[in-house]
C-alpha cells in the first residue's frame, strides 16, 4: 500500500469517527445504504468466575476495537459496553424479539438507533468459553447462538473477532424480483468492497519470496504464512456464492417507523440462495414452497429485505406432522433432495415423524420434496444447520393411500368380472353356433345370474362418497382421491357386456324357434 493509499484510508477512518462518534447510530442513519456501517452495538458480559477486573475490561475493549477496525475497517462501527443485564435469558432458543426490544427500552436503549446488537458472553471454567448472538433490529430478527473456546486469556479478542465475523448475518434490499431470478442489494457494500481490496494490496505487498531452489515455478506466488494471513476470507456484511439469505418484508407508517401489528413477516419455507457476487450486486435464485412467496410490486411502506443465515448446527431433524391435526406424526413419507445430478431420496420418516437433513457442501439451501405413494406432498426448501429442529404441516395421504388401496381392489375385480364374463359369452355363442341350445341356456343362465359390472360400478360410487365425506379432508387429497375413483368409472364406460348378454339372448330364442 502506498503512502498516499495509507494516509485516504486513515483519513477515511478518521473522519467516521469525528463525524459520527458517540452519536454515530444518529448520523450514519442518513448515510445512503451502500456506504453506511453497520452501527453495531456490542454489549460484553463476563461471568464472576472469570475474575476480569474493570481495568482488564477497559484495555481489553480497547484492544478490541482496535483489531477491529484493522481488519474490517469502516464496515462496522462498533459501540463497546459492559453487558448493564444477565445475557444468559437472550441466548435462549426461542426468544420474542418484542420482549428485548421491551428491555432495551426500558434501559434508555433505542433499538432503531443502531443496525445490529451484538451480545457476547466470557466465562472460565477451564478454558475461556465464549458465547455468541447477534440481534438485527431493521429486522427484528435474532441470529443462532454460536459457541466457541480458547485456551488462553490472551486469545480472547482474537477469537471473538473470528466468530463475529464468521457468523455476521449480512443484510441486504430485494430490488427486484423475476422469479426464480433475484437481485439484491447488501448494506455497505461500498465499505466491504474496498477492504477487500485493501487485503488485496496488503496481500500482495507482504510476500515475501524464499531462497531459489531448483525446480521452481516463478509463475506461481507463495503461501502466506499463518502469521500474515490472521483474519483469511472473514469479513463481516460479505455473501459468498452459494450461501443462503432469508426474506424478510418490513411494514413501516408514514413516519418510516415499524408498525405494532405483523410489521415483521418471516417468509416461511422460503431462501435465496447466492448465485454471483460482482461487489455491487448481488443475484441469487429464490428457492419456495410457494408459487407467490413475495409481491412482485414494490410498496413504499413496505421494505423487502433478506438476511444472511448462518447455521450453528451440524444438521437439522425435520419433523412431518398432519396439516389438520399437528399433534398426529406422519411416518413413512420418502424425502427427496433436489441437487445438479437428479433427485437423491434422503430418506424416510420414522415413526414419529422425524428425518435428519444434513448439509450439502454445494449449496446451504437444500430444496426438498416429500413424496407418499409417489405423490408429491409438498416442497421444503431448508438450510441445514439453521435450525436444530422445524416441524412442516403436511397433508395427510393416508386417505388418499387407503382410497388407492380399494380401488385397486376394486379393478382387480373388475377386471376378474369382465373376463369371467366375456368367457361365458363366448360359451353361449359356440354352444348356439353348434344347435346344443340346451346347453347354450345353462351358459346364459349362470351369466345372467353372476355379478354385473354394473354392481361393481355401484359399490364404486358409494365407496366415493365414504371417502369424500369428510369436511376437515385437505383440498389437494379430496382431489386426487376424486381423480381415483373418476379412473374406476371411465373403465367401466369400457364395458359392453350387457349389450352382448341381450344380444346372446336374442340369438338363443331364435334358434329355439327355428327347431320348433
Amino acid at each position: 500500500m502506498t503512502i498516499r493509499q495509507n494516509s485516504f484510508r486513515w483519513l477515511w477512518g478518521a473522519c467516521l469517527v469525528l463525524l459520527l462518534g458517540p452519536t454515530f447510530a444518529h448520523a450514519a442513519e442518513h448515510l445512503p445504504w451502500e456506504i453506511a456501517p453497520y452501527r453495531t452495538l456490542v454489549w460484553i458480559e463476563t461471568k464472576p468466575d472469570s475474575h476480569l477486573d474493570d481495568a482488564f475490561f477497559t484495555h481489553f475493549t480497547r484492544d478490541l476495537n482496535d483489531k477491529r477496525y484493522a481488519t474490517s475497517g469502516a464496515v462496522l462501527l462498533a459501540d463497546m459496553q459492559r453487558a448493564p443485564m444477565p445475557l444468559a435469558r437472550w441466548f435462549a432458543s426461542e426468544v420474542a424479539s418484542s420482549s428485548f426490544v421491551a428491555r432495551l427500552e426500558s434501559r434508555d436503549f433505542r433499538a432503531d438507533d443502531y443496525d445490529r446488537i451484538q451480545l457476547i458472553s466470557i466465562e472460565h471454567d477451564g478454558d475461556w468459553a465464549i458465547t455468541f448472538r447477534e440481534f438485527d433490529t431493521l429486522t427484528r430478527s435474532w441470529g443462532s447462538v454460536h459457541r466457541t473456546s480458547v485456551r488462553q486469556r490472551s486469545l480472547l479478542s482474537t477469537a471473538i473477532l473470528r466468530i463475529a465475523y464468521e457468523k455476521f448475518s449480512a443484510l441486504a434490499k430485494i430490488t427486484d424480483v423475476q422469479k426464480p431470478d433475484v437481485a439484491l442489494a447488501l448494506k455497505a457494500t461500498t465499505l466491504v468492497e474496498e477492504e477487500i481490496q485493501t487485503r488485496e494490496r496488503r496481500r500482495n505487498e507482504s510476500i515475501a519470496f524464499a531462497q531459489p531452489v531448483e525446480d521452481v515455478d516463478w509463475k506461481k506466488l507463495p503461501a502466506l504464512a499463518s502469521s500474515e494471513a490472521t483474519y483469511p476470507g472473514l469479513l463481516p456484511g460479505n455473501v459468498g456464492v452459494g450461501e443462503a439469505m432469508q426474506p424478510i418484508l418490513r411494514r413501516n407508517d408514514r413516519q418510516g417507523n415499524l408498525v405494532s401489528e405483523n410489521g415483521i413477516m418471516v417468509m416461511p419455507w422460503t431462501y435465496v440462495r447466492c448465485d454471483a457476487n460482482d461487489g455491487l450486486q448481488l443475484k441469487g435464485t429464490m428457492i419456495s414452497g410457494y408459487n407467490q412467496p413475495l409481491p412482485g410490486r414494490r410498496n413504499v411502506r413496505t421494505q423487502r429485505l433478506a438476511l444472511a443465515v448462518r447455521p450453528a448446527y451440524d444438521a437439522t431433524e425435520l419433523k412431518l406432522v398432519d396439516k389438520s391435526t399437528e399433534a398426529m406424526p406422519l411416518a413413512g413419507y420418502e424425502i427427496y433432495s433436489k441437487d445438479p445430478e437428479g433427485p437423491t431420496l434422503l430418506g424416510a420418516s420414522d415413526a414419529r415423524g422425524n428425518v435428519q437433513i444434513t448439509k450439502d457442501p454445494r449449496s446451504a439451501v437444500r430444496a426438498l420434496y416429500v413424496r407418499s405413494g409417489g405423490n408429491l406432498l409438498a416442497r421444503l426448501p431448508v438450510v441445514p444447520g439453521h435450525d436444530p429442529a422445524v416441524t412442516a404441516r403436511i397433508p395427510n395421504d393416508s386417505p388418499r393411500l387407503l382410497a388407492e388401496g380399494f380401488v385397486e381392489g376394486w379393478r382387480d375385480q373388475l377386471v376378474d368380472t369382465m373376463a369371467r364374463r366375456q368367457i361365458l359369452a363366448q360359451r353361449v355363442q359356440r354352444k348356439i353356433e353348434l344347435g346344443e341350445l340346451d346347453d347354450a341356456e345353462k351358459w346364459l343362465a349362470e351369466l345372467r345370474s353372476g355379478r354385473t359390472v354394473n354392481e361393481l360400478a355401484f359399490e364404486l360410487r358409494s365407496a366415493k362418497g365414504q371417502f369424500l365425506k369428510d369436511n376437515k379432508l385437505d383440498p389437494m387429497i379430496k382431489r386426487r382421491i376424486d381423480e381415483l375413483f373418476e379412473k374406476g368409472q371411465r373403465l367401466v364406460t369400457q364395458d359392453k357386456s350387457l349389450l352382448t348378454e341381450g344380444n346372446l339372448a336374442k340369438q338363443l330364442e331364435e334358434a329355439q324357434d327355428a327347431q320348433r
